[in-house]
């Protein structure tokens, strides 16, 4: 028997798992979709999407071991005891002054939307937290890496803006990513059909880990994270200053992490393709309906487009990748000013990186190589590293990236930047 490390990312709206050996590539993968139309009731859903999961993983690998379970997620999401959510996405209304945290605002704004749950609930999660929560039983909160403390909340920010001790009590202790959390319950077990005793370690947030599993972590080396939302990631040694740019600390000490995001070029395209589906009455994959809106009908591929909606498609696909050009140009004008060097490649993650005509679009447009790796779901790969640093198969963040993150695939722009 194999064993492999059970690598879990909860998504804004679906569960992605996999099975992951001491390598760079995944011996079995699954997604389960989250149904819940209440975005108040999601978390909810996770343990019966994890369970979901399992069970194709086992039948498409069914002589594989689970050595040990990870656990990364979106955020900052909001949850109470009972599963009652508060997702990243969702606009709610705040009185909160405090300009560092991104966790005090949500935390206000799920007490003023939800006072009831707020004061019933012990404690208060986040998003893989609370997975890790129903798994063992276990209350902790997951701290990308010291510098993160005033970007989630000390007990100084939070007493300022009026949290009381025991609000501030509802809240886990800080933990690292990769520390062990505990183990599967009984009560999990039976739930999830994941073996009693199983070790659960702790994640991080899924951009943390989308760019440890795309090996983000040396001065240059620039990340694509796509998917209903998109943020170029610029690894530095320093931070840099942008009105455009997000600027936060680094998993690895002492580096930096500057990001663009772009909140909806993949959310946009997705609305476009369930239009066309609706239209269509017909279901149609992200792969064939772009190659529909850029290639030339053949016999093989006869146009199933009307002119309206490739012309609509084609706008779409141009205005979001421009986002994206103006976007790196932001990152690499910052980069010239403090004197940085310029990103030589873009490694691309998500389920954008599957698309090949999509990817080469991108790869033209920004005139810079884009680079693919053997596992396109960074935050799973990520998740495998941190799991496997606690287990004693490698010393540190980088030796592992090192290691499990290998390209797959490069693609070459038409025209290199030099003379675009």
């Amino acid at each position: 028997m194999k064993d492999a490390i059970l690598c879990v990312d909860i998504g804004t709206s679906s569960l992605k798992a996999a099975l992951m050996p001491d390598s760079p590539k995944s011996i079995a993968y699954a997604r389960a979709n989250f149904t819940e139309k209440d975005e108040s009731k999601i978390a909810r859903e996770w343990v019966g999407a994890l369970k979901q999961a399992v069970e194709e993983l086992k039948q498409k690998s069914p002589d594989t071991g689970i050595e040990a379970i990870c656990i990364s997620g979106n955020g900052p999401t909001v949850v109470s005891n009972n599963g009652l959510t508060l997702l990243w996405s969702k606009n709610a209304p705040t009185s909160v002054s405090d300009k560092k945290s991104i966790w005090i605002p949500r935390l206000d704004a799920f007490r003023k939307l939800h006072t009831h749950h707020w004061y019933e609930s012990d404690k208060i999660f986040g998003t893989p937290e609370y997975l890790i929560y129903r798994l063992t039983g276990n209350a902790v909160t997951i701290l990308p890496e010291e510098r993160f403390r005033e970007i989630y909340w000390t007990e100084e920010q939070l007493k300022a803006e009026g949290f009381s001790d025991d609000e501030i009590k509802k809240l886990p202790p800080f933990v690292k990513p990769g520390t062990l959390a505990g183990k599967i319950t009984k009560q999990a077990a039976e739930e999830t059909g994941l073996l009693e005793g199983t070790l659960v370690f702790c994640g991080a947030p899924d951009f943390v880990v989308a760019l440890i599993g795309t090996d983000t972590l040396d001065t240059g080396m620039l990340c694509d994270r796509s998917g209903s939302s998109e943020g170029l990631n610029l690894c530095t040694p320093i931070p840099l200053n942008s009105p455009n740019i997000r600027t936060m600390p680094s998993i690895i000490p002492g580096m930096w992490n500057a990001a663009v995001i772009i909140p909806d070029t993949g959310s946009r395209f997705a609305i476009f393709k369930q239009k066309v589906e609706d239209e269509l009455k017909t279901k149609i994959t992200h792969k064939k309906l772009v190659a529909q809106i850029v290639d030339t009908p053949t016999l093989e591929n006869p146009q199933i487009l009307t002119d309206e909606q490739k012309k609509e498609g084609l706008a779409i696909i141009h205005d979001v990748t421009h986002q994206l050009w103006a976007a790196l140009n932001i990152l690499k004008k910052a980069s010239e000013e403090a004197g940085l060097p310029q990103p030589r490649s873009i490694t691309v993650t998500g389920g954008q990186a599957l698309n090949e005509k999509w990817t080469q679009i991108k790869c033209d447009t920004l005139c810079v190589p884009f680079v693919v790796t053997e596992c396109v779901d960074a935050e799973l790969a990520g998740d495998n590293i941190l799991a496997r640093i606690s287990l004693g198969y490698y010393d540190s963040i980088e030796e592992a990236a090192f290691v499990l993150v290998k390209k797959s695939h490069v693609y070459t722009p038409a025209m290199p930047a030099d003379h675009a």
